[in-house]
């Protein structure tokens, strides 16, 4: 399993983001007070949707009420976590008849609360599940989880030291604090690790009544899991990590690097799920991230995947001409061949242990790596 980076939209304003409290069942432990801990901020996008936003990396969450139960669409950083996001959705609703949990992917902050919806059916693509065993069968990885909390909270201290270090005298930052003290608690116990219980290859479709919802595996672009899941009823499509609000270009970084799943059909099945997404989409569509508190529209969406695509295509044709990368990324310049997205931020989180320096350049090896070395 990967762990996840915040995204530069959470980093920026994540301190902000604590101002409506939540209360979290303090564990038993002295290190965790008893006190809201995080805020739920809650979007209703349709009487039948909401979103749910709130922890230090703004993680969104997607409710929909459908006629057969409350479907949820990932889970969170841990029990604790999901438990809070799973209160905050039955109070929006008013209703407790939660029907079934779908995760987008495999990262930590998506799937290690699904213990708070063991009494429900989990949905995933393969790969969710086999890295959710493969988790629970490897310490190193559960080493590697509980260095999380203490990472990053050592990593955004010292941004803030070097930029605004009277923040870490405030309460939003003693909150900032405590709500990774209860997530450490929840890993510390052991994680209590529940993979999907019912898996795709491809695509799926379920049916809720008066809501369809569809699953469309992307794979190998932000996770390894990644799947496009549209509700047409709704009007909505949710991108998971693949794309996000914010003046960012579009990041490959399956696990850092090309996972060995990734060959150039699974990239040409990109493109096919988005061709199928933009045909079913209109000016009203709304196209929610797992995190951020904005809606991206279909001119905004297709912007970001014509960049992916046209990519694509450039560095075939160079790989097809024995060009070398270097050859590639010298040819392939970011305003001079892309001017349409050459006024999106080409870096991420700069300044922060979390940095990208250079987008559109790792954009370029991840997709060459693809081709084969």
């Amino acid at each position: 399993m990967n762990l996840r980076r915040p995204t530069a939209k959470s980093l920026g304003s994540r301190l902000a983001l604590l101002s409506v409290p939540v209360l979290i069942a303090a564990a038993a432990s002295d290190a965790v007070p008893k006190a809201p801990l995080f805020d739920i901020a809650v979007r209703r996008l349709s009487p039948r949707t909401a979103v749910f936003n709130g922890g230090n990396w703004d993680n969104a969450v997607v409710a929909l009420a459908t006629a057969k139960g409350i479907v949820v669409i990932d889970s969170g950083l841990s029990r604790s976590v999901a438990s809070a996001f799973r209160e905050a959705i039955r109070a929006e609703f008013r209703r407790n008849d939660f029907a079934m949990l779908i995760d987008t992917h495999e990262h930590n902050d998506h799937v290690l609360g699904n213990s708070a919806y063991s009494d429900l059916p989990i949905v995933a693509h393969d790969s969710v599940r086999s890295a959710m065993l493969r988790m629970q069968a490897d310490r190193n990885i559960l080493a590697h989880l509980l260095e999380v909390p203490e990472k990053d909270e050592a990593g955004y201290r010292k941004y803030l030291l070097d930029r605004d270090p009277k923040v870490l005298d405030t309460p939003n930052w003693a909150r900032y604090e405590s709500f990774w003290k209860a997530v450490a608690v929840d890993y510390r116990s052991g994680p209590d690790l529940v993979p999907p219980t019912i898996t795709f290859d491809r695509r799926m479709t379920l049916h809720f009544g008066d809501v369809t919802v569809r699953l469309m595996y992307f794979g190998c672009a932000h996770s390894i899991g990644d799947t496009v899941i549209q509700v047409p009823e709704e009007n909505l499509v949710m991108t998971g990590a693949i794309f996000y609000p914010g003046n960012q270009l579009p990041m490959l970084r399956a696990g850092e690097k090309p996972s060995e799943a990734l060959a150039p059909q699974l990239v040409s099945n990109w493109f096919a799920v988005l061709h199928d997404v933009f045909d079913a989409a209109d000016d009203k569509t709304q196209f929610v991230a797992c995190h951020g508190r904005e809606t991206l529209d279909k001119a905004q969406v297709r912007r970001l995947a014509s960049y992916w695509e046209k990519l694509w295509s450039e560095v075939r044709i160079l790989k097809r001409e024995g060009k070398t990368l270097e050859q590639a990324n010298a040819a392939l310049s970011l305003k001079e061949r892309f001017p349409e997205v050459a006024d999106l931020a080409n870096d991420s989180l700069r300044g922060t242990v979390y940095e990208v320096l250079d987008i559109h350049r790792g954009n370029i090896e991840f997709m060459w790596k693809a081709l084969g070395q």
